[in-house]
């Protein structure tokens, strides 16, 4: 059975990794840490990215409909420039050459970083429950509309509540009694283009709390 952390996931999440993710045998943090530490930068991120290494490096997970996919896998190759300095770490490298990279946070939360640092989740572990919600839902939903632009501005919204588990920010996954929605924000916010949000409501989900494992 796959290496996870015990109790870091719902069980929603955790029949998702263990039945489509694998986990290679990875040290590359700890091979890089002396030098790492040569070139001055803080003992705290690098044992930071020690023990981000132990918990997640090398999970390889089917890629998410949002940025480009996301990580390719888990794990702190890079300890990047000037985002090191503040304290940031590589939440894994890009699949495709995009223009931002996947960091954590000095507080553990996962985004993207240009410019500025938008967060997406509050953890990795929010990432990891949110491709595990979109999978299941692909495969639930009778109905899958996307809306981009002025449309999800004009969803409502007010009667729906996060999905638990998830915890996202910039991110969110809301529900109703009879749909949900992933509203994703984070590169809009990233390249101040408030027209590249969108929303994709999933509808038509038989016993929807039960088969969501509420």
């Amino acid at each position: 059975m796959m290496d996870v952390p015990e109790g870091a996931l719902t069980r929603r999440a955790l029949s998702f990794v263990q039945g489509n993710g694998r986990r290679l045998a990875c040290d590359r943090a700890r091979r890089s840490a002396e030098r790492w530490l040569e070139q001055g930068v803080d003992r705290g991120l690098v044992q930071r990215a020690l023990d981000y290494e132990h918990r997640w490096g090398d999970l390889y997970l089917p890629p998410s409909l949002a940025y480009n996919g996301g990580p390719q896998y888990l794990g702190p190759d890079l300890l990047l420039g000037s985002w090191a300095d503040g304290g940031y770490l590589e939440a894994g490298p890009a699949r495709y050459s995009v223009s931002y990279d996947f960091l954590l946070g000095p507080d553990g939360v996962l985004g993207v970083g240009d410019v500025d640092f938008v967060p997406l989740y509050a953890s990795v572990e929010g990432w990891i429950e949110s491709l595990a919600l979109e999978s299941l839902l692909r495969g639930l939903a009778t109905e899958v509309r996307r809306f981009t632009g002025p449309a999800v501005s004009g969803l409502d919204l007010s009667a729906t509540r996060p999905v638990p588990g998830v915890s996202g920010l910039s991110d969110i996954w809301l529900m109703d009694d009879e749909r949900v929605v992933f509203l994703c924000r984070g590169y809009s916010l990233l390249a101040s283009v408030p027209a590249d949000a969108f929303a994709v409501v999933y509808a038509g989900i038989p016993e929807l709390e039960f088969n969501l494992d509420l």
